[in-house]
């Protein structure tokens, strides 16, 4: 009698630990991306700096407050100069689990507009320092803090500033956006409606547990690492952004469902008339692959945008 009371609980046990374990482990891979390093570079990219792209660039150091500690954090960067002083620059924010050097795939077309390229690595990837990565919460203080660094010890160099951020770069460009106005244009490709859906598509794809287990480890990483994910979701925040928008939206995205593309331009579309808006929607496109998919049209149309009068230097 005491077999069938015994065994039923240790199963009981067993499950909660192995719930638990699933949990746990899914906040982690939320929190700490694998970072990018040497090596995985060189296998994935074929590059190790915007050298490797025929650019010149100098190695820059960032110290930032941490706005979830209060301590302060080391975030890397690149700076690539334009060919002459336009005083334009490009910040280029990359992807989850990706870094800067990743995000340097779009510094030869922008160079080639005239622009200086900043390529930042966000917190817990690349070579900055950091323990989570947020989504954006606590990432738009880091990039805020870097950019008024940057104008501050390079007046000349950015006169004009544009915003580029893909996919989790793309949230997090927004959100630094909708908290300013001294932004002259932002330009997202790949952005994803809400954090959650993009994790749902992305634990689909992995074959990882959907439903109260993935919003279990949802709200254990919102706990451990103190980022309300909800208050950067990119179909709120495009909305508040006061600045010319470019949006470039890949058609054949795993990660970024159409209903969540149709979110996001009907988020665009809503925005004041007093900023121009443009979305454009790459059909064979896959996540963050519009420039491969078509580099004269990705030219094209990102050199209309930028020439808008309204990007124009003004600042002395």
């Amino acid at each position: 009698m005491l077999v069938w009371v015994v065994l039923p609980l240790i199963l009981l046990i067993a499950l909660a630990l192995l719930c638990g374990g699933v949990v746990f482990g899914m906040a982690n891979m939320l929190l700490k991306p694998p970072r990018m390093t040497d090596g995985k570079a060189t296998y994935v990219l074929q590059r190790l700096s915007p050298g490797d792209l025929d650019l010149p660039f100098e190695e820059l150091k960032f110290e930032v407050r941490d706005a979830a500690s209060g301590r302060k954090l080391k975030i890397a960067g690149w700076w690539i100069p334009p060919r002459e002083r336009t005083g334009k620059c490009a910040v280029l924010i990359h992807g989850y689990g990706d870094a800067k050097v990743g995000a340097i795939a779009w510094a030869p077309t922008f160079h080639a507009l005239g622009y200086g390229c900043l390529a930042i690595d966000l917190r817990a990837h690349g070579e900055s320092g950091g323990e989570h990565t947020t989504a954006g919460y606590f990432e738009r203080h880091d990039v805020g803090d870097v950019i008024n660094q940057f104008r501050a010890a390079r007046p000349s160099e950015t006169q004009s500033v544009v915003l580029f951020g893909v996919s989790l770069g793309a949230a997090v460009a927004a959100a630094v956006a909708a908290e300013r106005d001294d932004i002259d244009a932002v330009v997202l490709e790949s952005p994803y409606a809400d954090y959650r859906h993009a994790i749902a598509a992305h634990a689909e794809i992995l074959g990882q547990p959907g439903g109260w287990l993935q919003d279990l480890g949802v709200g254990l990483a919102k706990r451990i690492s103190g980022a309300d994910f909800d208050a950067v979701r990119p179909v709120d925040l495009i909305p508040q952004i006061k600045a010319p928008l470019m949006i470039i939206q890949a058609g054949d995205d795993p990660f970024v469902p159409r209903t969540d593309a149709k979110r996001v331009e009907q988020a665009a579309t809503s925005r004041p008339a007093d900023y121009p808006t443009v979305y454009w929607h790459v059909e064979l496109a896959p996540h963050v692959q519009a420039l491969s998919a078509d580099p004269g049209a990705y030219r094209q149309k990102l050199e209309e945008f930028l020439d808008m009068p309204s990007l124009v230097p003004t600042r002395g």
